[in-house]
Formats: C-alpha cells, structure tokens, sequence
C-alpha cells in the first residue's frame, strides 16, 4: 500500500513538471501592436508624414506579455523611455526637429524586441529664391526694391532653396501709361507649375516703371512673396530693316519693311524726302504693354507722291526714340501676269474664252493665244495691247481651239524695256463633240436625158425612164413593141409615148392584165 502511495505520487509530479515544460512551447508568440501618432496622424511602420511645426508623438502599445521598455528616439537619439511593466503603453511625448526629414522610431521590449520606425519631415520654413536674371541675389537674400533694364521683352529666373520644394509660382506685372492725357492701368498674371528647383519666366514689360509682385508656393503649403519694381529705361531708337518702294504706277508707291525696337513701336511713318506730307504705315498707339509691336511689318500700296525718286520712313518708339531712313523709289518694269483658272475655258468643241489681266509693271505689248499642245503650233492669236505704256491691263477674249479636246492658253506681254513675260495655262474640253446625223446618198442610177419640144409652149418635164441593160431577161409584147423586164414584175413600170403629151410610165402588172384580156378577145373574135 505504502509503495502503490509512493508511485502515484511520483507520477503526479512527473505530469505536473511535464505540463509546465510544455506549456510556453505550446503557446504561440505575438508581437506587440504599436501605434505611433503624429500631430494628430497615425503613422504606420515604413512610411513618412511632413509636419510644419514640431511634432507631438503620441506613442500606444498593447502586447500579449508584460511590456518592460518602451524608447522612443529621433534620429537614433532617445528622446523618452519608460519601464511600464504592463501590457499595454500608451504616452505623448514632445520633440524639437529641425527643418528636414527625421527617423522617428519606437522599440519596444516584451519577450522580445519590436521596432517602430517612420520619417517626418518638417518644412517649416517658406520657400527662398536665388535671382540669377534680370538681377542677381544671394541665397537667402530678398531682391533689390528695384532694378533697370533697357529692354521690355526679359526673363525673370532664379534657383529655389525648401525642404519639401516649389510647386508653382504666380507673377504679376502692373504698368501705368498714358493714354493721351490719361493715366491707365495694365495688369499682366504669369503662373508656372511642376518645378524643378528653378524657373524662368518670360516677361513683358512697359516703358517705364513695372511693379512687380512675386508668389512661391512649396508643396507644404508655404508660401513667399516678393514685391520690387522693374524699370524699363529705353535710350535707343528703333531699327529699319528690308525696306523698299516701288513705283507700280505713275501715282502709287508699294512699300515695305520691318521695324524693331527693345520697346515696342509706337508709329512708322512716310513722307517724300525734301517735302511734308506724312502718311502713317503703322497707325500710332499707346503706351500700353504690347509684345506684338517689339517688332512690326508693313507692307502697303499707297497712292501718293507722284514724281518722287525718294521717300523717307520714320520709326518712333513708346519712349519717344525715332529713326529715319530714306528709300530710293524703284519703277516696276515686270508686269504680273494672271490667268483666271475659272473664267478661261472651253466654250464649245472649236472655241475658248480667256480671262486675265496684267498688273504692276509697265506694259508695252501684249497679246494672248491658243496653241496645240501636241504640236506645239499655234491655232489662234488676239492683240491685247500696243499702243503706249499702260501699267493695269484687263482682258477677255473669244479664240478658236485646236483639234481635240485639249488646249494650251499663252498670253505674252512685253514690258517697256523690251523683255516678253509669258503665263501659260491648259484647259481640256467638258463639252461633248455632236454626231453627225446620217446622209440619204443619192442614186446611182444615170437619168435618160430629156426631150424638149421645138414648140415654145412649157412643155412638162419629162420622166427619166430606167433602161433595162442588153443581157436582162424581159417579155417582149408583139405590134406595141414593149419590153417587160421579168425579175422585177411587181414594182416595174413601162413608159407609154403618148403623141403630143410625151411618155409617161404604167404599172407592169396592170398593163400584163389588160394585154392578156386584150388578146383573149381577139382570138375569139377571129
């Protein structure tokens, strides 16, 4: 008994030992859950926030065994550490950063140790710009309250220094000009966007003073401002480039050319050289912000100045600078020549009409024509002109057509010095060339000639009597003595003399009958 007592006993506390041994083998490790809060954000393990002010940290843990530290640290600097002894954690805890990215991290140990790591980036500071053009700053220093150019067409460029870096900028330009003896105002809003740490904005500025303010926005919401003004003091003229007058008719000039300036044009005028009498080529503007008068073209036909061998063009601009140039006026001796590709054209299968007209020369002669264009030979030719110098010559004109349906069309104009301009075009037919209708060809047969009596009486025409040929059969009738021809009975007639009435044709088939009959009744009656 004793000994069974003994043995039970060992048993039990063999079970017990057993049981604890595998009892921590047997249950399944759990990491602790950790949560980590910025500014009000939660943060999970691997990713990044952006704060502008320093952060406040709000750190909970909960784990399935007794937490005994829990260390948070900043840039593996340990800024809080607690013992907590429990199984859950939960403080906030304040930090100082400074402007730019930080490794936030929390470690925490239980039966063993789980880390928390995310990056923060405080961006705190508004955006600073480098000017490199019109004007030049330090890093962080502000631009000048105000600079001068000599020109109104710049760019306005500078490099960035933010932590979180520029997204967009907006800058606006405002000008005070006069319109006559009135003050305006002209605003003018540039924006730029997807930054790459600089920019450069084109800008057109006034003649005169420019107040510009500038906005820089970077990605956390900061933004910086800069007010300055940009004088545009413009000391030198324009310039006159491409000019040219031509003399197109005895009282109209063609003129043309290009003015450009470091402003902008404010007119381009002409007068004849050694006379008064201006006309503008670019009507006057105002002082108003223009790009498109930095630079302006004029080409116009202009009837004035008859006689002039030179003409003067002036160009101002919006300050006042002006420039002159005199143009020796040259004759237009060429014509231009046109063919009107609507109005020439086929009129009919044998004819064309031509329209045209020569212009801006000094035409002596001219004449238009058709030619064959598989020849090469001329089918028809008109004088247009030749008589004098005309400068403006209009034409239409009706020519034949060659054979076929295709043609070539030349008008020739010789000018005052001899030399022949020629334009050609070639047409091709539209209209259908008519089928002649059949023709009825006449007889072959030869008449007989015909008998006219001595007698001055109007004797009727006589009948031309078909006469048979020697070798054709035909049926000879005894004391009339006429022949009938046998192959063609039904539609052959015989002609009877008839003593002062003169022939005349009967039926075959009637004239048989009655013979017939004729003779039956005189054999009966013999």
């Amino acid at each position: 008994m004793g000994s069974t007592a003994i043995r039970l006993a060992l048993s039990v506390l063999l079970v017990v030992a057993g049981v604890a041994a595998l009892g921590p083998a047997g249950t399944a490790a759990t990491s602790p859950v950790i949560t980590l809060t910025v500014d009000g954000t939660s943060v999970a393990d691997g990713e990044s926030t952006l704060v502008k002010t320093d952060p406040t940290l709000d750190v909970s843990v909960d784990a399935n065994h007794s937490i005994r530290v829990v260390s948070v640290r900043v840039d593996g600097s340990t800024v809080h550490r607690a013992t907590p002894n429990d199984t859950s954690f939960a403080e906030s805890v304040d930090v100082d950063i400074s402007s730019g990215e930080h490794t936030v991290a929390v470690v925490v140990k239980t039966d063993r140790v789980t880390t928390h790591e995310v990056t923060v980036t405080k961006d705190a500071a508004r955006p600073y710009v480098r000017y490199t053009t019109p004007f030049e700053t330090d890093q962080y220093a502000p631009p000048p309250d105000s600079v001068s150019v000599n020109r109104s067409r710049i760019v306005l460029a500078g490099n960035f220094t933010d932590v979180t870096g520029v997204s967009h900028l907006q800058i606006t330009r405002r000008t005070t000009y006069e319109a006559g003896t009135v003050n305006r105002n002209d605003t003018e809003i540039y924006t730029a966007t997807d930054l790459d740490g600089s920019f450069a904005q084109p800008v057109f500025l006034g003649v005169g003073r420019n107040n510009i303010t500038a906005r820089y926005y970077d990605r956390a919401g900061h933004q910086r401002v800069h007010r300055f003004r940009i004088v545009v003091e413009d000391t030198a003229p324009p310039t006159l480039s491409n000019l040219s007058a031509i003399r197109t008719s005895p009282s109209t000039l063609r003129i043309g050319g290009s003015a450009t300036d470091n402003g902008q044009i404010r007119s381009v005028a002409i007068r004849p050289a050694n006379e008064s009498g201006t006309t503008y080529l670019v009507n006057p503007g105002f002082g108003r912000p223009d790009r498109t008068r930095a630079r302006v073209s004029f080409r116009a036909n202009r009837t004035l100045y008859p006689g002039s061998t030179a003409v003067v063009v002036e160009a101002t601009d919006t300050a006042g600078n002006t420039v002159e140039r005199t143009v020796t006026v040259r004759r237009t001796v060429a014509p231009d020549l046109r063919i009107d590709p609507t109005a020439t054209r086929f009129v009919n299968a044998r004819a064309v009409v031509v329209t045209g007209r020569a212009t801006d020369g000094e035409i002596a002669s001219a004449s238009v024509e058709t030619v064959d264009p598989d020849t090469g030979e001329v089918v028809d030719i008109a004088s247009l002109h030749g008589g004098g110098v005309v400068t403006d010559l209009s034409f239409e004109r009706r020519l034949d057509a060659p054979e076929g349906r295709r043609a070539t069309i030349r008008l020739r104009v010789i000018d005052s010095s001899g030399t022949e301009h020629v334009r050609s075009v070639d047409r091709q037919s539209t209209t259908d060339t008519p089928t002649p209708s059949a023709t009825a060809t006449p007889s072959s047969a030869t008449p007989a000639s015909t008998a006219t009596p001595a007698a001055p009486t109007p004797t009727p025409a006589v009948t031309p009597v078909p006469t048979p040929a020697p070798d054709s059969p035909g049926l000879t009738v005894p004391l009339i003595g006429v022949t009938i021809p046998v192959p063609s009975v039904l539609g052959a007639s015989l002609s009877v003399p008839v003593p002062f009435v003169g022939p005349f044709d009967v039926p075959v088939v009637p004239v048989v009958g009655l013979l017939v009959v004729g003779l039956g009744v005189v054999a009966r009656a013999r």
